[in-house]
């Protein structure tokens, strides 16, 4: 063997050392940045960002039902010869216009919301829970694309001696997609508003209740 290839093989292995040193380092600063640094950066980019989804669902409930619901608009309450409750029946046109209204205005708010620029102190991006909240601020941009629906939920409560509370909500619901650099989490924002209640005295059918009235019932109005 001659000189040359004595001197080349220490080279070598300072090399193959070097990369072996980068690799584990950058595998290292990878997993730490995945499994510390992402959930507490998108922690506080989720909430901000649940907070203005929040409020454009809030917002669209307001806006359609600001005036305020009756309960005859959206049920009536059918009753015999006798006076008796033979059935809640339910203003299912009506129930369905509110509804469409909601969920397009909700979905209209979160499209309007676009791209948002959200700052964060440099300190959370270490992951260390010390420096969380600490450090000048470094500004990301993320951009919600959510979907959204709306219910409305019905439920029945026993109010003393034959006497029925009937309340009715509005349940919006949207799924929303979060796009930043460093990650795209999934959030559903809900929102549930008491739009109608009344109080109905008399025996309400059974059925109503789910066969439990000390303990109470819903029915499901979804449109």
């Amino acid at each position: 063997m001659d000189k040359s290839a004595k001197r080349l093989r220490p080279g070598l292995l300072r090399i193959a050392v070097a990369l072996t040193l980068f690799v584990a380092a950058f595998v290292f600063c990878t997993v730490y940045f995945r499994n510390n640094i992402v959930p507490t950066v998108m922690g506080s980019a989720v909430a901000e960002v649940r907070a203005m989804c929040t409020n454009a669902v809030n917002l669209a409930v307001t806006t359609v039902v600001g005036g305020g619901l009756e309960y005859e608009d959206l049920f009536s309450v059918v009753r015999d010869s006798e006076d008796n409750v033979e059935m809640v029946q339910a203003n299912s046109p009506e129930i369905n216009m509110i509804a469409r209204e909601i969920a397009n205005l909700a979905q209209a708010n979160l499209d309007e919301l676009g791209l948002r620029e959200i700052s964060i102190p440099i300190g959370t991006f270490t992951g260390l829970a010390l420096l969380m909240g600490i450090g000048p601020d470094v500004t990301i941009s993320v951009m919600p694309i959510g979907s959204a629906l709306c219910d409305f939920v019905s439920y029945f409560t026993a109010a003393g001696i034959n006497q029925t509370l009937h309340k009715i909500y509005i349940d919006v619901h949207a799924v929303v997609n979060i796009i930043t650099p460093i990650d795209e989490p999934t959030i559903t924002v809900k929102a549930e508003v008491l739009v109608a209640e009344n109080l109905i005295v008399g025996d309400v059918p059974q059925f109503y209740f789910g066969g439990a009235v000390e303990n109470g019932g819903f029915l499901d109005l979804t449109p």
